[in-house]
């Protein structure tokens, strides 16, 4: 109970007081996967418009919730003046734990590092801790002048870094899912070494084979002509994605350009999955349907909305669903399709 009263005091402090970043998605009322999805969409559009390059780099953290100095967390919430964070500072300090079989030959282990497994005041501890890398990143682009660097409507001229819209940022979040940019290289490493300097701080590690450089350009053949930059972080250099790869960025793949087909085709595999594992089913049709609904569908309408689907595209999922509904139904798969599908003009 005292978990649940102290999480509803750090929300009302952090949501009004607007503590968190405005790149961060996770963690806020009303934001989802989709609105960062947004933004890197926006960045590639707007690049391949302009005929600009810019640098993406998607930061992969090893073990994120369990590597992060505790001590550094209090001082997180100390310099923000937080409520409660000593009582939390104390409760964390006095937990122990005993393997089995808690015999004289056990001993008791106690944690420096991490947030406690389950705890519903975890995932808005570990935001806030997190939150100051992501000021950092922001704050370094103030002062270096890093960011996209595209030009958006009104805000063509000018220092457009400090201007409350927001336009020219350089990090978006989703918890510790962090996507940095930069239009130079030299800004982009700049970046890089914030990061190695705020993990050296506080004890994460990055897990630099899994963090991709991702180059967002118009001209495929001069981006195949010109390699793309060595940027380092601890010593280690970063792979950078080939421009027909495609990389997953929360539940979504594409290529550093924006070209979301694997997507679709991930989305059309778990589908086809979920219409296999009703074949010949022992459930109720209602059921059937209903796990298909859920296993099927379900990822279709999370990509749905972002991502640009041909017709043919579309009614290849619906040939799909309706073989589905079949065999839930146990019909025929004569049996007219047109029974299934919902008169025209119905959703207006």
């Amino acid at each position: 109970m005292l978990n649940y009263v102290i999480n509803e005091r750090l929300k009302k402090f952090v949501e009004p007081a607007n503590i968190l970043e405005p790149g961060q998605g996770g963690g806020k009322q009303g934001r989802c996967v989709g609105v960062n999805m947004q933004n890197v969409h926006f960045i590639q559009q707007e690049a391949r418009r302009q005929g600009k390059r810019v640098y993406r780099v998607d930061i992969d953290f090893k073990n994120a919730f369990i590597s992060m100095s505790q001590a550094a967390l209090w001082q997180v919430m100390r310099m923000f003046k937080f409520p409660d964070f000593d009582l939390l500072e104390q409760r964390y300090e006095g937990a122990t734990v005993r393997l089995a079989p808690n015999d004289e030959e056990s001993t008791t282990i106690t944690f420096n590092t991490g947030v406690a497994q389950n705890s519903i005041t975890s995932p808005q501890l570990f935001n806030i801790f997190i939150n100051a890398l992501l000021r950092m990143l922001t704050v370094t682009g103030q002062n270096e002048n890093i960011s996209h660097g595209l030009q958006i409507g009104k805000d063509q001229k000018g220092d457009n870094q400090r201007d409350e819209n927001g336009y020219q940022f350089n990090n978006i979040g989703f918890i510790d899912d962090i996507s940095i940019f930069a239009d130079t290289p030299e800004g982009m490493q700049k970046l890089l070494n914030v990061m190695q300097e705020f993990t050296a701080w506080c004890g994460m590690q990055i897990h630099v084979k899994k963090t991709y450089l991702l180059v967002i350009h118009k001209d495929k053949k001069r981006g195949e002509q010109e390699p793309a930059p060595l940027l380092t972080i601890n010593g280690e250099t970063l792979q950078a994605m080939h421009l027909d790869d495609a990389c997953r960025y929360l539940g979504y793949w594409g290529t550093g350009n924006g070209d979301m087909r694997a997507t679709k085709e991930v989305v059309r595999q778990k589908i086809i999955a979920a219409l296999d594992l009703i074949k010949c089913h022992p459930l109720t049709p209602e059921l059937a349907a209903e796990l298909f609904t859920s296993k099927g569908m379900g990822v279709f309408h999370f990509s749905a909305a972002l991502i640009q689907s041909s017709e043919s595209e579309l009614n290849d999922v619906k040939r799909l669903c309706v073989q589905a509904y079949k065999n839930a139904w146990h019909l025929p798969w004569s049996t007219a399709s047109a029974l299934l599908y919902l008169p025209e003009n119905t959703c207006r």
